[in-house]
C-alpha cells in the first residue's frame, strides 16, 4: 500500500520501539542467555525508555535513543541517517499520530563485543481500524559513555506473516444500521464456531412498513490458495454472489460480481471507509447490469448499534 517516506519511516520505527518496550517485559527468557544478563537489561531498558518517550509523543526522546550518526533502513524507503532526521521523522508522525498495537518475539540477542550488540525478532504492528503489518528487525547497539544506543536498525517485510487475517475485520462484530429515504439497512456480523469465518445477516426494512423489502446472509474468510479475503453473498431471493476485500491505504476496496433472481449479471467496486469505533462509510462505483452502467452509490454512513461478541 502506497505512503509517503516519512510515514513509511515512523511507522516502522514505532514498530521497533513497542517491540523493544514489549521484550524488556518479558524477562530473561526473551532472549538468548548470553553470559552478560546485566547489559542485556540494559538494552532492554533503553528499549523501554524508548517505548516511553514515543507515547508521550516526544521526537527528542526518542531520537535520544539512537547515536548521533543513528541511522534507520527499510527496504522500501529511504534510510534515515542522524538523530536530526529521526526527530524530524517522528515529529511528523506524531503530528497524526495513530493508535498502535504490537505484537513482538525477541529471537536473540548476541555481543558482538564489549560495547556492541545485536537484537533481533519480528513483531506486528496494528493502527486504529487498519490491518496488520508484520516485518523483522535487526537492532545494532553500542555502548557509548556508560549508555547502550541504536547505531544502526534494519527493518524488512516478512513474507511468512505477512498475510490477510480475519483479525482485520473482527471491529466488524456486532450489529450495524443505516437509513436511507425509503429503507432501513441492518446487518449483524459474528464469528462462525471456530473463527474460520465471519458471519453475516442483512435485512432491509422499509420506513413505515413492518415486513422486509429483502434480506440475506453473507460468509467471509480467507482463501488459503490465493491468501485473499473473501466473501460470498446469498440473497433470500435467489441471488447470489461472491467478492474479493483489500487494503487500500485507509479503506477496505471489495470487488464483487454477482447473479440477480432473475439471471442478470452484476458488478461493482464498493469502498468500506472505517471511521472510528463505532462506524464507517459506504460507497459502491463502476456498478453495471449485464454490462450497462449504473448510477454509483453513496457515501452512506453506517453505524453500530449494538456491540457483538
Amino acid at each position: 500500500m502506497s505512503r509517503t517516506v516519512v510515514v513509511t519511516v515512523a511507522f516502522g520505527l514505532v514498530a521497533a520501539i513497542v517491540t523493544g518496550f514489549i521484550s524488556a517485559q518479558e524477562g530473561p527468557e526473551a532472549g538468548t542467555a548470553s553470559g552478560r544478563p546485566q547489559d542485556e537489561v540494559a538494552i532492554r531498558e533503553a528499549s523501554q525508555a524508548l517505548a516511553r518517550a514515543f507515547e508521550k509523543g516526544d521526537p527528542k526522546a526518542v531520537a535520544e535513543s539512537w547515536t548521533a550518526e543513528g541511522e534507520y533502513v527499510d527496504e522500501g524507503g529511504e534510510p534515515v541517517h542522524g538523530r536530526a532526521a529521526l526527530e524530524k521523522a517522528y515529529a511528523g508522525f506524531f503530528a497524526k499520530r495513530p493508535e498502535l498495537k504490537a505484537e513482538s518475539t525477541t529471537q536473540k540477542i548476541r555481543f558482538l563485543g564489549s560495547d556492541t550488540a545485536v537484537e533481533e525478532g519480528t513483531f506486528t504492528v496494528r493502527a486504529k481500524d487498519a490491518p496488520a503489518e508484520s516485518s523483522r528487525y535487526s537492532s545494532l547497539y553500542v555502548r557509548e559513555g556508560g549508555r547502550w544506543r541504536i547505531a544502526l536498525l534494519k527493518e524488512w517485510g516478512d513474507e511468512s506473516t505477512d498475510r490477510p487475517s480475519l483479525e482485520d475485520l473482527a471491529w466488524l462484530i456486532g450489529t450495524w444500521e443505516s437509513e436511507g429515504e425509503d429503507l432501513k439497512a441492518r446487518v449483524t456480523y459474528e464469528w462462525s464456531e471456530t473463527k474460520a469465518f465471519i458471519r453475516s445477516r442483512f435485512v432491509l426494512i422499509p420506513k413505515g412498513g413492518e415486513s422486509p423489502a429483502g434480506a440475506g446472509n453473507q460468509v467471509i474468510g480467507v482463501d488459503p490458495a490465493e491468501d485473499t479475503i473473501r466473501a460470498w453473498t446469498f440473497d433470500a431471493n435467489g441471488g447470489f454472489g461472491e467478492a474479493t476485500w483489500v487494503w487500500d491505504d485507509n479503506r477496505w476496496a471489495i470487488d464483487s460480481s454477482g447473479t440477480l433472481p432473475d439471471g442478470s449479471r452484476t458488478t461493482a467496486l464498493n469502498f468500506l471507509t472505517p471511521a472510528g469505533k463505532d462506524s464507517f462509510t459506504w460507497r459502491s462505483v463502476r456498478r453495471t447490469v449485464d454490462g450497462e452502467d449504473e448510477p454509483d452509490l453513496g457515501p452512506i454512513k453506517v453505524n453500530r448499534v449494538r456491540e457483538g461478541k
